[in-house]
């Protein structure tokens, strides 16, 4: 092969690299991919209707996945809704349950802040997308306005903990 032809490949092949590096930079602008599965969906809400969880999308929100069967997550509800009350930072639930074990537990112990419904492998599925990679109950993760993961929590999760997180991003 002569020169000509090997240098006239190798340009080729950068320009091919370089727009398809172009192409996909911008197929992702104005979308982030750590929230984009979260914010793509519709779950059950305990009112047993669908609620698009893009109406979320561009304000501070966390997340806490949780069971009606996990004790931790039993534990950290009453704070969780306290943590609600006195805070502008929007908070939902996600349950990885049944819809009526979720409303039925409800009964007992009230969740103040939204909560939601999604079934065990959507569930599972969901919470690793945002980075739960260890599969572990209560997760609680907050997504930044622009969609980006600002922090993970694994277990119960301290309100203190959530507070200071907040406060050092939201100034």
């Amino acid at each position: 092969m002569s020169i000509k032809k090997t240098f006239l490949i190798v340009m080729l092949s950068c320009v091919s690299l370089g727009a398809g590096f172009l192409f996909h930079t911008q197929s992702l602008e104005g979308s982030n991919p750590e929230s984009k599965a979260l914010f793509s969906m519709q779950l059950m809400s305990t009112q047993k209707e669908m609620l698009p969880i893009n109406k979320y999308e561009g304000e501070w929100l966390v997340v806490n996945f949780w069971a009606t069967w996990c004790a931790p997550c039993r534990e950290e509800i009453p704070e969780l809704n306290d943590f609600y009350k006195k805070t502008r930072v929007q908070l939902i639930g996600i349950a990885i349950d049944g819809i009526d074990d979720v409303i039925k537990f409800q009964e007992e112990v009230p969740i103040h802040y939204p909560s939601l419904v999604s079934n065990d492998m959507e569930g599972v599925n969901l919470a690793k997308s945002l980075g739960n990679e260890r599969g572990v109950l209560p997760f609680t993760v907050i997504i930044s306005p622009d969609g980006s993961i600002n922090n993970r929590f694994y277990g119960k999760v301290k309100i203190s903990d959530l507070n200071q997180s907040l406060s050092q991003r939201t100034r």
